[in-house]
């Protein structure tokens, strides 16, 4: 595949709904802890991890690869956890389904 056919099926994909970057949001240390360790077992790579003295005490950040998918597992004090990659992606981890369905059923109607 010649690099130029290789950038337009690159451009065609950019629009599809299904890349594009959504966050999971609410969630507790716990369960991003959990889900960390759940998708580093399904063959995720951990390509970056805040190390610092207050890991997982004040802010807590993990990012980790599959492939070409990217996730962007974060948490502070004030905003809680937060999983952020494409649609897709998000879809598909269903380690976070007890924090996110429990989420849903709280929600005002």
């Amino acid at each position: 595949m010649t690099w130029i056919a290789r950038v337009i099926r690159y451009m065609g994909v950019l629009g599809d709904p299904q890349l594009e970057p959504n966050t999971i949001e609410g969630l507790p240390p716990f369960a991003l802890r959990e889900a960390v360790e759940s998708l580093l077992r399904k063959g995720w790579i951990k390509t970056f991890e805040y190390i610092a003295d207050d890991a997982w005490v004040d802010y807590a950040r993990v990012d980790l690869r599959h492939g070409r998918s990217k996730l962007r597992l974060e948490w502070d004090q004030d905003s809680g956890g937060s999983v952020e990659g494409p649609r897709a992606v998000l879809d598909e981890l269903h380690v976070l389904d007890p924090w996110t369905q429990m989420q849903a059923r709280h929600l005002p109607h």
